[in-house]
């Protein structure tokens, strides 16, 4: 078989071929005579951003405020393919040199507007900003708080509820800026408003306005985002809202010796006797509206003991302020008469009457000395009449549990009764009595 090798030149003899490679020369030199020979056109690259170039007084904390959104229209000549494209933006640089700043305050700057490649292939022509105005300040933060304008159409509560205050999530925020600007920022307003009737709780998103103690609207500072519905600008509300009814009032006690967790050994009344509250779950018709310990409780020579509590809220419940309708604060009275216990006071071991204690709550040996009491040589005792009278000195004991020796062996001991007067407790001006014990050896 014989192979007959081609020459590139016969590749002209054919017609196809020809065809096709006319084509494409055709288009080439198209694109090169159009790129190569065509005018020159004009295009405006808008929004060219100004870069804020501060050299800054060596040691100054000042900084630009407002220079990120600086920008300027930028007027360019060249080839029609290179001013067209789009990443042209990139390689123009706008630049307002600050050189030195000392002092803060608003600075006039000059705008200079170049090429960031070293042999452009365009002519800038113009630009429209020659001059701008940039705050130069020192950067401070100030935590102030968030206050809710909440305009209600209506009631806020309907009828048989009512409302405690508006509470916003956060009720701080900070708020950063130039200095001149925030030391004036006295809140910030959470704006919104919302229909009224609620028979429960609710919240609304409110927008944030900042306030400012001079009136003035700040121009550059901010608030700091730091919940994700402050990230669009808002915050979040509560609208507490409670269902009224009236209840008795009672009292809550701790430190309730065994032998009375269900029957005091006292009477008491508090006044006044009932009172509106405000319940966000099941309503209850007893509320307590103080908590007493037991070792607070000294009855005076007539045998009572008297006094006043603030009562403002408690897991879920509140009190209905009758001047304002909406959930506040109320004082009580509450007033304790012994029953069928009495008092006695019985002297504490001092230096100059330094009886053995006897001692509990540890397996150690103690040797001690009682060097002193805190604040009173005498201890009360409460308890039923026929058992304080039996108790003496003697049933006074130290306990040891969980007391340490400083570092000249002396350590302060609580004074405790004896166990078998379980009906009975001690007090000393509604406080733990102690005495200061000095350990000679253990």
């Amino acid at each position: 078989m014989i192979n007959k090798k081609r020459k590139l030149s016969d590749l002209f003899y054919n017609n196809r071929f020809l065809l096709v490679f006319s084509v494409v020369a055709a288009i080439v030199i198209w694109i090169v005579v159009a790129v190569e020979f065509s005018p020159e056109t004009k295009v405006t690259i808008k929004n060219v951003p100004i870069k804020v170039m501060s050299t800054g007084a060596k040691g100054s904390t000042l900084e630009p405020f407002g220079a990120e959104n600086l920008t300027v229209d930028v007027t360019i000549v060249g080839k029609r393919y290179i001013v067209e494209d789009d990443a042209i933006i990139n390689d123009i640089e706008a630049v307002a040199n600050s050189g030195y700043i000392n002092n803060a305050g608003i600075q006039k700057l000059t705008v200079d507007v170049g090429s960031v490649s070293t042999r452009p292939q365009y002519e800038i022509v113009s630009y429209t900003v020659n001059e701008v105005e940039v705050l130069f300040d020192y950067y401070v933060e100030n935590q102030v708080p968030v206050v809710p304008e909440i305009s209600v159409d209506g009631n806020i509560a309907a009828d048989g509820y009512f409302a405690d205050e508006f509470m916003p999530v956060p009720n701080n925020v900070t708020v950063y800026g130039p200095k001149t600007e925030v030391d004036y920022i006295s809140s910030v307003n959470a704006i919104a408003s919302v229909d009224g009737e609620f028979t429960k709780s609710t919240g609304v998103s409110a927008g944030m306005s900042i306030v400012t103690s001079n009136g003035s609207a700040p121009k550059y500072a901010k608030i700091k985002s730091t919940t994700d519905e402050m990230e669009t600008g808002n915050v979040y509300v509560n609208i507490p809202v409670y269902k009224e009814h009236e209840a008795k009032t009672t009292v809550s006690f701790t430190d309730v010796p065994a032998s009375y967790r269900d029957k005091y050994p006292f009477s008491y009344t508090v006044e006044p006797e009932t009172a509106v509250f405000g319940f966000s779950g099941e309503e209850s018709e007893e509320v307590s509206v103080a908590t007493v310990s037991f070792n607070n409780i000294e009855f005076d020579k007539n045998g009572e003991y008297k006094t006043t509590v603030k009562f403002d809220g408690n897991q879920g419940v509140v009190i209905k302020d009758e001047l304002t309708g909406m959930a506040g604060a109320k004082e009580f009275v509450i007033t304790f008469k012994k029953d069928d216990f009495t008092v006695k006071e019985i002297s504490l071991p001092s230096l100059e009457n330094p009886y053995h204690l006897e001692y509990t709550g540890t397996d150690k040996t103690f040797v001690y000395e009682v060097i002193g009491c805190s604040g009173s040589e005498k201890v009360t005792v409460n308890g039923p009449e026929a058992d304080v009278v039996r108790i003496t000195e003697n049933d006074l004991m130290l306990d040891f549990s969980g007391v340490s020796k400083d570092s000249l062996g002396k350590i302060s001991v609580p004074v405790v009764l004896n166990g078998k007067y379980k009906n009975c407790w001690l007090t000393y001006k509604g406080e733990e009595a102690m005495v200061s014990v000095n350990i000679k050896e253990e």
